[in-house]
């Protein structure tokens, strides 16, 4: 036969597979925490939008689970291995989740002083339970489920309508609270509800949140910090919430709301939730500071609402980005943008704030005269007035003709870098393009471009584009470098080297390097090299060599695939999927050959990878092979794998013949310089031997496995596993003495041949 293989050493590709094997198995059973730490939490955050039939279908509930677990990441201790957050989720998945923190918890006994379980829930319920779209999730196996985490305390947070049934029987009592010390030991459990036990539960487009929830993380960044010791404790936050959520909910149509608490616990001192110096940055706000102020992220959305009073002091830990901040004093309002550093303390300066008119309205209510303007209450203004600008100038930021930076225009001209609010129409500069409000038409520039607000249109840039915000974004955005939006981006993001994507990534994002979409994508997410998705995904995520992903509905495609649950296909050749299969196992067939074998995937598409040989490890006979199969039955309990894998056979005494033959084909070619028509036909013959060779020793089969599986990585296995001989191809293969006797197959043409196999995987 006249074929050309593209082969590699014999030795490289074996130990290529031990160290992937091997790698593979320390995955699955590494053990991240580090030893003997004073405290090790554990979070669940669930949130459901979907309340069932006859229940308005809430808009922020994911939301704000994501922020309070963002909080709680960075600046409360709990480490992402240590944290699941699940949306929409059915009442299985609950359970399902309460049995992995449960599990964490026993593999990590005793590498704490104090382990402490946070339980957060953001959706729909009545007076007797969670209401999960047509599912229903009863307090009482709540309570249950809580009881079964094994540690030392537990902390409750409630935001649904009558969650103050959750601790009605507890009476809102309050004992003795945590302990700080990290020596004592305290048990008990802390429960806070948004509401009481007769009372709605709200939230609100104008902050993007609910009420409760939005205080809890506001407090939590350190506007509960009553004390000012830089940290938040819980009863701190208690009072915090409970008097921010009071006083936004007074007069709202569903009634006020009053937070309920209870807290039964052994010890005295106080918990510290969060450690404001852990945060990436700092906000202070000075005691000459007077006022209400809003804080919002690039597009629009609230992060953090403070009412500071005159002589004392605030600080808020943020992350690291920029910043709008809104004062209200009196009747005035002043705004201005801010950017955070990682690792600063910014002191914020009112004084130097730029003031925005109010828009009025005009009543006719009694006592009014026609044509008297009514001032407005003291809110947030939801619009602010501006001239529109159709042509604006500039030679750097600051310095335009006509208005200031602020204005917003139709078409901004940059001679070296543009500044605007809002843009309709085109922004262009020659290096860098800044934007602070919206962008409805082109941001072009030769460097960068940046933009805090929503886009509609095209954002393009020679090296980077910096997107900012959680709003819409729709339409193209292009760089030959890298892409960073924090917000949801829908249309095409394209880069030539990296994107990064904080939000949500709609339909395709794309770079010739790296993708990284902190909180998922949902459509197609493919680069050249690494794909990287941190939040809930859907659709195909697709790279050329590693795919990485949190949760994914779909396909991932690429050399190595991990996911830690994967609901749909992985396509690669190895896979990681924590929530699938991943074990690694040993087993011995009916030919005295010993086995050591990675499987990985989900029970739709798994991979196997193998190495073996002779029992007695002579190394006379050694074979590497690949597979693939499927699972029908469950994860754990009887199952049965079906699989297709190809074998390659490496025999010592062929292998030192195939090195004879390349030596005498090297001494016909002495003397031949590389490059040459004559050495090119050297390496055509080398590798038609080495083809011949390799093809003689290939083996193609199937197999099924009955698998016995104690847990999810501990069972016995036993199965039939046929080898085909292919008459003329593979005939040196089957040249030793087998087991068994082969059955024809396929029109006479090769032969079969049967083997019982039985192993134990872990």
């Amino acid at each position: 036969m006249n074929k050309t293989r593209n082969t590699g050493p014999m030795k490289a590709g074996s130990l290529i597979f031990i160290f992937l094997i091997l790698a593979a198995r320390a995955f699955a059973a590494a053990d991240p925490a580090p030893e003997s730490l004073p405290v090790e939490r554990y979070a669940l955050y669930v949130a459901s939008n979907e309340g069932g039939t006859g229940r308005q279908e809430l808009r922020y509930a994911v939301t704000d689970a994501s922020r309070l677990a963002t909080t709680m990441f960075e600046i409360g201790g709990v480490r992402p291995e240590n944290s699941i957050i699940l949306s929409d989720p059915t009442k299985n998945e609950i359970d399902q989740a309460f049995r992995m923190i449960g599990a964490a918890v026993e593999r990590n006994k005793g590498k704490a002083k104090r382990t402490e379980f946070l339980f957060y829930y953001s959706g729909h319920s009545d007076e007797t339970e969670f209401l999960l779209g047509s599912e229903a999730y009863p307090y009482a196996q709540l309570k249950a489920e809580l009881t079964k985490v094994p540690t030392d305390v537990h902390v409750v947070m409630l935001d649904s309508c009558y969650s103050g049934n959750f601790i009605r029987s507890k009476g809102g009592s309050r004992d003795k609270p945590f302990l700080v010390d990290d020596s004592s030991v305290v048990q008990g459990h802390a429960y806070l509800s948004s509401s009481s036990e007769t009372e709605t539960s709200q939230e609100s487009d104008t902050i993007q949140a609910s009420y409760f929830t939005q205080a809890l993380v506001t407090g939590l960044r350190g506007a509960a910090d009553a004390n000012m010791d830089g940290k938040v404790s819980l009863n701190e936050l208690y009072y915090y919430a409970f008097n921010q959520t009071l006083s936004q909910t007074e007069t709202a149509q569903a009634g006020p709301q009053h937070p309920s608490y209870n807290i039964t616990l052994v010890g005295s001192g106080d918990l510290v939730l969060t450690d404001i110096s852990q945060a990436e940055a700092t906000l202070i706000f000075p005691k000459t500071a007077e006022g209400r102020f809003f804080l919002r992220a690039p597009g629009g959305q609230l992060v953090s609402e403070v009412s500071k009073i005159l002589g004392t002091e605030m600080v808020l830990a943020l992350s690291s980005g920029v910043y709008q901040v809104t004062m209200l004093n009196a009747n005035r309002t002043f705004q201005d943008t801010i950017y955070l550093a990682d690792g600063s303390r910014l002191v914020l300066d009112p004084a130097s704030f730029p003031e925005l008119p109010r828009s009025v309205s005009r009543g006719r209510g009694p006592g009014e005269e026609e044509g008297e303007e009514e001032t407005p209450p003291a809110k947030e203004p939801d619009t602010v007035q501006r001239d529109l600008v159709p042509l604006s100038l500039s030679l750097v930021p600051g310095l335009m003709y006509p208005g200031q930076p602020k204005d917003n225009v139709n078409i901004s001209l940059g001679v070296f870098m543009a500044q605007n609010h809002d843009v309709t129409g085109i922004q262009a500069s020659s290096f860098g393009g800044f934007i602070t409000g919206d962008l409805t038409g082109i941001q072009g520039s030769g460097f960068m471009n940046t933009l805090s607000g929503n886009m509609t249109g095209i954002q393009g840039s020679g090296f980077m584009n910096v997107l900012s915000g959680d709003g819409l974004s729709t339409g193209i955005q292009g760089a030959g470098f890298m892409n960073i939006v924090s917000g949801e981006f829908n249309g095409i993001q394209g880069s030539g080297f990296m994107n990064t994507v904080s939000g949500k990534a709609q339909w395709m994002q794309g770079a010739g390097f790296m993708n990284i979409a902190g909180g998922g994508f949902s459509g197609v997410q493919a680069a050249g090299f690494m794909n990287i998705a941190a939040g809930e995904s859907g659709g195909v995520q697709a790279a050329g060599f590693l795919n990485v992903a949190n949760r994914l509905t779909g396909v991932q495609i690429g050399v190595i695939n991990i996911a830690h649950e994967l609901n749909g296909v992985p396509i690669g050749v190895l896979n990681f999927i924590a929530g699938g299969i991943m074990s690694t196992s040993v087993w011995w067939d009916g030919d005295d050959n010993i086995w050591l074998q990675y499987q990985g995937g989900t029970k739709y598409l798994f991979t196997t990878a193998l190495i073996g040989g002779s029992k007695d490890f002579s190394g006379d006979l050694l074979a590497v092979g690949y597979g693939v199969g499927t699972r029908l039955g469950d994860l754990t309990g009887f199952s049965i794998d079906l699989e297709l894998i190809a074998k390659q056979y490496f025999d010592s005494a062929a292998m030192n013949e195939l090195d004879q033959r390349i030596r005498v084909i090297k001494d016909d070619y002495a003397g031949v310089q590389d490059g040459t028509e004559a050495a090119a036909e050297r390496d055509d013959a080398i590798m038609r031997e080495v083809g011949d060779v390799l093809e003689n020793w290939f083996v193609p089969s199937a197999r099924a496995t009955l698998n016995l599986n104690f847990s999810r990585h501990f069972g016995i296995f036993a199965g039939v596993n046929a080898d085909i001989h292919v008459f003329g191809m593979n005939d040196e293969a089957f040249a030793r003495p087998r087991s068994d006797s082969p059955k024809p197959f396929w029109y006479n043409q090769s032969e079969i041949y049967q083997s019982w196999f039985f192993g134990i995987r872990f």
